[in-house]
């Protein structure tokens, strides 16, 4: 789409010239009063013959998801002008100027944030994924387009934010720290992060569907090969933006209606949330995880832009496994494995005495942890960070530190959490070990196979005549024997 073919008019030059209402002639003729124009007038016959067909690309922007981008935010005004500011203010501790000035200063903070997380890398020296001779190619210079979604975003984002320090402020959320427990700690920050996934996952795929992708997601997806950090994760359409702060505010009030949620652990989950969306954007694989089944880390987002039909979530892949959309990383330079071979069905037959077990032609599994298991680090500094975040609302809560017998609230919840990253670092401890796959000659209890007990049977077989001899059967027919046990014995003598 986009592009112009050779047609009946020869080349794309020429259809070009014709659609810009230039006249062209067989032959380098030219219209009556083209005189003036003869810079533009091409022969068809002298292109066909100078020049090969090739295909120029005209840069024509879909309409659509702009316009719906403009309604959006147009519907999004006014109802927060209608209703009131309790809709765009839903705290009530702002005013009208200090709202206005906090909202300027988010905009360099998620760009400073944006900066530590690429410094941090780079410290740490991670691998990046973004280099390679692909397929696919980066955007590599945002147009105007994308600075007007950027922008339309700041606004969206800001009043999401707003409404997400609402409900840890004022929801229903614990604050005490001696109604911190197990459930509404570590294990509502967990359900909260699988809620959301859960819930955004059939979001992203019907996002991605014909009817729906052009209005909306066609946006995000201008970027196959994401590396800028919070610029590509925000150029989105705002309506993207408003069910993304909707589905993960959902989930917080799901979590504090079945389990309680206390103040520390949704303050982490809300910064926990916010740095992965920029760190799935970033260029580094990172290996940056939460400690929840089957962890979903930056290198998958990636494969998702570069392969949209695959890896939907984006921080736990158990749905994507669930119902068959994973796609395992590969390198942008890593060339693609080959088919199998298509087999004819007579190829497929097998004689029974030649079949091999399968385990011997598999490969061994690959070391390390498996995918089902996060890190006991992250199981660490998630914890950590709970217990930390709920120190210090308890502080500024009362105004100083309360009596160290108080923190012998975590006891419980610091045993479970200290056992769940001890059985993840054995899981990962026990995968690193290298595996042999034992094929069905080596276990106990199996019966060989018939080509088996032949060679077997072959290789106890010894000839007893020396070289150069051969043997002679004594006796004959009219010899009886009782039984081929006594067997008639052979003598060896040498030939004449």
């Amino acid at each position: 789409k986009g592009l112009i073919p050779p047609g009946p008019l020869g080349t794309p030059k020429v259809a070009l010239a014709r659609a810009r209402g230039h006249a062209v002639r067989a032959g380098g003729a030219m219209a009556p009063g083209d005189e003036g124009r003869t810079s533009h007038v091409m022969s068809v016959d002298a292109e066909e013959q100078s020049e090969k067909p090739e295909y120029t690309a005209l840069s024509s922007a879909d309409a659509r998801g702009p316009l719906f981008a403009v309604a959006t935010v147009g519907v999004f005004v006014v109802f927060m002008m209608a209703t009131g500011s309790k809709a765009w203010n839903p705290t009530g501790y702002l005013g009208f100027a200090s709202y206005a000035l906090l909202y300027v200063v988010t905009i360099p903070a998620k760009e400073a944030l944006n900066t530590a997380l690429v410094f941090f890398a780079e410290l740490l020296q991670l691998k990046r994924i973004d280099k390679g001779e692909g397929k696919v190619k980066k955007l590599e210079k945002l147009e105007t387009i994308d600075y007007c979604y950027l922008g339309f975003n700041t606004l969206v984002e800001f009043v999401g934010m707003n409404h997400i320090i609402a409900f840890l402020l004022q929801g229903p959320v614990l604050t005490r720290l001696q109604q911190f427990s197990l459930t509404n700690g570590p294990i509502a920050f967990m359900l909260t992060m699988i809620l959301n996934d859960v819930i955004y996952y059939p979001v992203h795929c019907v996002a991605h569907k014909r009817a729906f992708y052009p209005f909306c997601h066609k946006q995000h997806h201008r970027q196959f090969v994401p590396f800028r950090g919070y610029q590509d994760a925000a150029n989105q359409h705002p309506f993207e933006q408003i069910y993304g702060f909707s589905i993960f505010l959902a989930s917080c009030h799901i979590s504090a209606r079945l389990t309680g949620f206390h103040a520390g652990a949704a303050w982490v989950a809300f910064f926990a949330w916010a740095i992965l969306n920029i760190a799935n954007h970033l260029p580094f694989d990172s290996g940056v995880h939460l400690p929840l089944p089957y962890p979903a880390y930056p290198r998958d987002h990636q494969m998702h832009h570069r392969f949209s039909q695959c890896n939907y979530s984006t921080l736990t892949s158990m749905c994507d496994r669930l119902f068959g959309t994973f796609r395992a990383f590969r390198a942008l330079d890593e060339p693609e494995p080959p088919e199998p071979p298509q087999l004819m069905w007579w190829e497929k037959l097998k004689d029974p005495a030649n079949i091999e077990d399968e385990n011997d032609e598999k490969e061994p599994p690959p070391m390390g942890r498996p995918d089902f298991c996060p890190s006991h680090w992250s199981v660490l500094w998630v914890t950590v960070c709970i217990f930390l975040s709920t120190c210090i609302i308890e502080w500024v809560r009362i105004g100083g530190f309360p009596d160290w017998h108080v923190y012998s609230i975590f006891a419980k919840a610091f045993i479970v959490m200290f056992n769940g990253g001890l059985l993840c670092y054995a899981v990962e401890s026990a995968c690193a070990q290298p595996v042999d796959v034992k094929g069905r000659s080596e276990r106990l209890y199996t019966k060989p196979t018939m080509q088996q007990r032949e060679e077997r049977e072959n290789k106890n077989l010894q000839e007893a005549v020396p070289q150069g001899l051969h043997k002679r059967f004594v006796g004959g027919k009219t010899v009886f024997k009782p039984s081929l046990k006594q067997a008639v014995e052979s003598k060896p003598y040498k030939r004449e």
